[in-house]
């Protein structure tokens, strides 16, 4: 594997990863406010005092300004200034200056590691948090959404817009299986170059795992233009040593187009871009396409009869993430006629995520039943609505005329009328209150009762609501469980009251529990488009509470959606709901504690740890708000402060056992051994302690001299998780030593190598036992793969010089 040369810095590299450079200064200087400034142009006016700064590569202070000037240099490459303000003379004697050097060339380092770690050793191209970065930066520069209650994902924008790739090479894994992972890591850097051929113009390309993504600005048509270019190219790529048993490449290619952001953070944007191009790239493997299929056109393009079941109903491939509703009526074509004659329809009648149940509405040539393979096309509202006649009405709402359809089943508006009439009364801005209305577990009625029998009890209900709401009220399907109440003029006490009356009817007749969730508009901080969402987590909440209960949309309800968000790993998501939560009660601290951890696991640990000094405020004597907020400091380099904290949290709970595995942890780097093996071994008595407490106290124990219960910690922590490569690394290491289990400390060693591959102290322990069992060619070829990953590292130098000297005897 090629070595990394060292990162060429800007003052754009500067500016992403101000997080890091500012904090140093601001801590050695004591000032609370440091501006990080781009290179003046040469002859720039009133630049003087910057341009002098960076001449003499050395700070300096202006005095009109109150503030030092810092120069930021790459070797002789001006890069940018930090502006400390707040800075008297007095603080800079002239030992200071060497000092202030040293802090910039340290900052630059870890400027650097942060991009190398943003970047894919293997082709160079940015890695998934590079590209989540440019996402989100490239989400902020859209404009908003009109208010429409979904993001705007149209194709065709005027030109305008975002557009993410994902792409992969069809059967890259069975190649790998076949020939090895140094021609897959070929095929992987080839594609890497032909995708920058293709796309030179994008804003930026990564890969993750197998999957390269490239992001585009502008229309979706220099996407096409890019793909047909690199699906061309790729064909007729010829790989180095696969003479024999020649590859066609071929690739599967997905993508999703965004014309505006929603109202929302950025990062909510940025991750619905990447979860749409991701979902369209394995729709398009699913069906084997070869051209690029966009999110938008999966229902059209990818759609496909799975299997056909009893009472004329059929799996079908579709679902929820592909934009599909219940209700939504598609066409059945044979497979290879995308564009022929339709052989039947069937309308959705039980969503699922990923997977759908239809029913046929209509069968045009009966003696031609339906087949898994057949090809699905959604049709237009308007051809749908032509096999339903007399079910269709206007409404005149305060947002204009609006032609809706009414259920069969209740007479209340389908899914989409309801959304048409929600849009409508949303662009009017006007005061409006909303109501979702749940029948509980009313799927597993219909699989006992039949869907006959569901639509009953939602009947009921739907009756209940209109006589305790009023005929002002639009009723709709929300959901196959649950009702949707949308009422013009009201504000949610009006709307809680109708709803609790509701529910008491359900009560007096029996039958399954019903719940509900309310929200309204106006709410500061929130638009009208959020009011129907939210009135829908509010009834999610309700379900924690006893049958009948109403909920008003508050932080808990916003907790509790945004807590489903970050356990299904959707964690832009959960912040954006935790910030919601937080407009509506700022002092919650479990609310604060969840948007810190989200903080945290994204990266962002300056405001995950704004987030926990909040949280600790409100409740000082919580002792996980004092362990998260340590956790974060030293993951930003704040060693000092983060260990008080952990220290303070230990207090608050002695028994804490992953506060005992971090102050461990920090005890072990700082050679204190005594201490770090008094934590890690109460850690590890912990019924609740983390897997990687036994591997951390193996090493401790290692060090210690207590070689035969860093055995037993390393054998424990194998047998919690079998694929601890430290811990298997750690055993074949102490193996080595006492001269015994030569062989199992090579097969530890290569396990090890397996689950990390490339790193240093595995392949160094592989190469010890190989050489010991007299193997020294073996250690030796090893070895040399080593040292071109880790060059500098001396223990592998003295153990190849040892190999060369056993190879030649």
């Amino acid at each position: 594997m090629p070595t990394t040369a060292r990162h060429q810095l800007s003052y754009h590299d500067l500016t992403r990863c101000q997080e890091i450079l500012k904090p140093p200064f601001r801590k050695a200087l004591g000032c609370a406010r440091i501006d990080l400034l781009p290179p003046p142009a040469l002859g720039e006016p009133n630049q003087e005092l910057l341009q002098g700064a960076l001449n003499k590569g050395r700070a300096v202070l202006d005095r009109t300004g109150g503030r030092l000037l810092i120069p930021l240099l790459d070797g002789l490459k001006p890069l940018g200034l930090l502006a400390a303000h707040g800075v008297s003379e007095q603080q800079l004697p002239d030992q200071v200056r060497p000092f202030l050097s040293a802090l910039v060339e340290t900052s630059l380092t870890l400027v650097r590691s942060r991009l190398t770690a943003r970047t894919d050793a293997l082709t160079g191209l940015g890695n998934e948090s590079a590209l989540d970065e440019a996402l989100i930066s490239a989400a902020a520069r859209l404009t908003e959404a009109p208010p429409t209650g979904k993001l705007a994902l149209d194709e065709e924008n005027h030109g305008k817009g975002l557009t993410l790739v994902a792409i992969r090479a069809k059967g890259l894994a069975g190649w790998q299986e076949r020939h090895g992972r140094n021609l897959s890591d070929q095929v992987l850097r080839e594609l890497a170059r032909l995708i920058g051929e293709a796309a030179p113009q994008a804003t930026v390309l990564a890969r993750v795992g197998q999957t390269f993504f490239m992001l585009l600005s502008g229309s979706a048509d220099q996407a096409r233009r890019a793909a047909e270019t690199l699906q061309k190219s790729a064909s007729q790529l010829r790989l180095k040593g696969a003479e024999r048993d020649p590859w066609p490449v071929s690739l599967s290619l997905g993508a999703a187009h965004l014309g505006h952001r929603g109202a929302g953070p950025a990062g909510d944007t940025a991750a619905l871009l990447k979860l749409r191009a991701g979902r369209a790239l394995l729709a398009a493997e699913r069906v084997g396409l070869d051209d690029l299929l966009f999110f938008q056109d999966i229902a059209d393009r990818a759609g496909r009869v799975q299997e056909v079941m009893p009472l004329d109903r059929v799996l079908i491939n579709l679902g929820r993430m592909h934009g599909l509703t219940e209700g939504d009526r598609l066409a059945v074509r044979e497979p290879g006629q995308a564009q022929g004659e339709i052989k039947a329809e069937v309308a959705v009648s039980k969503l699922g995520a990923e997977e759908s149940l239809a029913e046929v509405v209509s069968l045009a040539r009966p003696a031609s039943p339906l087949r898994p393979g057949d090809v699905l096309r959604r049709l237009p509202a308007q051809e749908a609505s032509a096999q339903e006649p007399g079910r269709r009405q206007s409404l005149s709402l305060p947002g204009g005329e609006v032609a809706v359809t009414l259920e069969q089943a209740t007479g209340a508006l389908e899914r989409r009328s309801l959304m048409a009439a929600y849009s409508a009364l949303c662009a009017a801005e006007e005061p409006l209150a909303t109501v979702v209305l749940g029948v509980e577990d009313l799927e597993n009625v219909a699989e006992v009762t039949g869907r006959l029998g569901a639509e009953a009890l939602l009947a009921g209900l739907t009756d209940a609501a209109r006589e305790a709401f009023g005929p002002k009220a639009l009723l709709g399907r929300y959901s196959p469980e649950a009702l949707a109440v949308l009422l013009p003029g009201a504000d949610t006490a009006q709307a809680g009251e109708a709803a609790q009356a509701t529910l008491e009817k359900m009560r007096e007749q029996g039958g399954r529990p019903v719940r509900a969730g309310v929200a309204a508009h106006p709410r500061e901080g929130f638009t009208i488009v959020e009011a129907l969402n939210d009135a829908g987590k509010a009834l999610v909440h309700a379900g924690f509470l006893d049958p009948y209960s109403v909920v008003i949309c508050d932080a808990v309800s916003l907790n509790i959606s945004g807590d489903a968000a970050y356990g299904q790993g959707r964690l832009a998501e959960a912040v954006a709901e935790y910030e919601k939560a937080l407009l509506l009660q700022a002092e919650e601290s479990n609310v604060l504690n969840s948007l810190g951890v989200c903080h945290g696991r994204l990266g962002q640990m300056d405001e995950a740890a704004e987030c926990f000094r909040r949280a600790r405020e409100v409740t000082p004597e919580d002792y996980m708000t004092h362990y998260n907020l340590g956790l974060a400091l030293l993951r930003s380099g704040e060693r000092q402060e983060g260990q008080v904290c952990l220290q303070r949290s230990l207090e608050l709970e002695p028994e804490h056992a992953d506060t005992l595995f971090q102050l461990g942890c920090l005890a072990q780097n700082r050679g204190q051994t005594n201490r770090a093996l008094d934590y890690l071994q109460r850690a590890a008595a912990q019924e609740d302690c983390k897997k990687e407490v036994h591997s951390r106290l193996g090493q401790v124990l290692a060090t210690a001299g207590q070689r035969g219960q860093a055995e037993a910690a390393f054998k424990q922590a194998i047998k919690y998780n079998p694929r601890d490569a430290a811990a298997m690394s750690g055993l074949a290491g102490l193996y080595l030593e006492r001269g015994a289990n030569t062989e199992i400390a090579l097969s530890l060693a290569r396990r090890a190598l397996q689950q990390e591959p490339g790193a240093a102290q595995h392949m160094l322990a592989a190469a010890r036992a190989l050489l010991k069992l007299d193997r020294a060619h073996e250690a030796l070829d090893l070895l040399k793969d080593a040292l071109a990953r880790h060059p500098q590292d001396q223990r592998l130098q003295k153990l190849a010089a040892q190999a060369r000297e056993m190879a030649q005897t």
